[in-house]
């Protein structure tokens, strides 16, 4: 690799400068801050004082009221899905060219916000390896991709659509082989219901063993795996079955039943429970906390239209819900924090169902301050712990030397504003420059300058 010598740049070396660079890993945050690029790779992160003679013959591209920063690494999404309100019974009416072309757009989207790195938990049939293979080609530029094809679950359970249906022990584990098979980067399992019509979020869908057999093959084959688990059942069967990370964590268990005739209550709580942690922090499992999920979209042009607006009886009251649904979730967050969860604890989106947009990760980390995290460390859990979770951290993740150039830059200081994560002014893969995007763009840039 070149280096700087008798105070003269490097060639071939490209230099950004900003007034802060948040590098997530140990040097910290740099004033004054230098990002040296070598092609797709980083070659040196530093301070500008500490390169001053070389800085002066070099190529640089100053950030002067700017933050750098790692790339985000969102560890749940769902690339095919179109976040358009609808629900998933009807986005399921779409054939999987419609899930492609919706995929384009969503990638797109939230590369252009800084997320360099997208995990996809749950596509049905091939359709998510068709787009990466796309994108390899070159035919349009998105986030680099981490792929778990269908998602495994039990008949009609969570994403049953999908057609990963897997029952009993020995269909899990053939569905597992035949998924890396086809290119899977990790696997995904369905551990609890979930939002899926006719599911059960608060209780369990496979048993322990039945999670282990899925890890058992998974591992065996050099992958790693990741739980929906949304009931507090399934995530004590997860940590047995040693899963690597789980999804969502709200702790559900069954309400009081209120309506008889289906002899099941119609609604979960969210019921922490100490113990739970403990055994998660004792595996080192992660938890990827899909903060923004479950309706945040909505919650926030309610009180928009609220601020200067009438709501209507219905919207007044589905704001009620919402404004309680996320108390309860912070709560939960909260807790996780104070019982020491904070190294294994990823913040993610699950862009795409419902109302989830892409490109609008600022709201996770909004919502991962407020629920107790410091605004460092609401960026750390979506970059460097997510990359950890998702078992790319020698590549991505932070700023440092010999990874990949993936990272963004953000006009102002999100360490006392996490909203400046929103003012996105360029964004890096691999070292070329691809965004922010003019909207509606689809063809790629190649030229690292570009």
């Amino acid at each position: 690799m070149e280096t700087a010598t008798n105070g003269r740049a490097a060639a071939g070396l490209r230099y950004l400068r900003a007034a802060r660079v948040i590098t997530c890993a140990a040097p910290g945050v740099l004033d004054d801050g230098v990002v040296v690029i070598d092609g797709s790779q980083l070659s040196r992160v530093g301070r500008a004082a500490d390169m001053s003679a070389e800085l002066q013959s070099a190529s640089v591209e100053h950030f002067p009221e700017s933050t750098i920063l790692p790339g985000i690494v969102d560890a749940h999404a769902h690339l095919t899905l179109a976040a358009d309100r609808r629900t998933y019974e009807q986005m399921v009416l779409d054939p999987d060219e419609m899930m492609a072309l919706v995929s384009v757009s969503n990638l797109q989207r939230h590369l252009a916000t800084g997320v360099t790195t997208l995990r996809d938990n749950g596509g049905r049939n091939r359709v998510t390896f068709i787009v990466r293979e796309a994108m390899q080609r070159g035919y349009f530029i998105g986030p680099r991709l981490l792929l778990s094809g269908r998602p495994i679950t039990h008949s009609y359970g969570h994403f049953y659509w999908c057609n990963g249906v897997a029952d009993g022990v020995e269909a899990i584990r053939a569905v597992v082989r035949q998924l890396v098979a086809e290119g899977a980067d990790h696997i995904k399992i369905m551990a609890s219901g979930g939002g899926t019509a006719g599911n059960i979020p608060y209780y369990p869908s496979y048993t322990a063993a039945e999670l282990h057999v899925a890890v058992e093959a998974a591992h065996a084959l050099g992958r790693l795996t990741t739980a929906h688990c949304r009931a507090k059942q399934s995530m004590l069967n997860a940590v047995e079955a040693g899963l690597d990370c789980i999804e969502h964590g709200e702790f559900l268990v069954p309400g009081e039943v209120l309506e008889y005739g289906q002899a099941v209550a119609n609604s979960g709580v969210m019921q922490y429970d100490p113990r739970v942690t403990e055994k998660l922090l004792e595996a080192e499992t992660f938890v990827s906390y899909t903060m923004q999920a479950g309706g945040y979209d909505s919650l926030i042009e309610l009180r928009e239209k609220r601020a200067h607006d009438r709501l209507t009886p219905a919207e007044d009251a589905r704001r009620d819900r919402l404004e309680s649904y996320y108390d309860s979730k912070l709560e939960i967050f909260s807790r996780l924090l104070a019982d020491g969860m904070l190294p294994r604890l990823v913040i993610s989106s699950d862009a795409g169902p419902f109302d989830c947009e892409f490109g609008r990760m600022v709201y996770g980390l909004r919502l991962a301050v407020a629920g107790g995290m410091t605004t460092l460390q609401a960026i750390e859990a979506a970059t460097r712990v997510a990359a950890q979770a998702c078992g790319v951290s020698p590549l991505v993740g932070t700023l440092e030397a010999g990874k990949e150039a993936d990272l963004f830059v953000v006009g102002g200081n999100p360490l006392e504003d996490i909203e400046r994560i929103a003012d996105v002014q360029a964004v890096y893969q691999a070292g070329c420059r691809v965004g922010p995007l003019p909207r509606g763009a689809l063809l790629p840039r190649t030229a690292p300058g570009a």
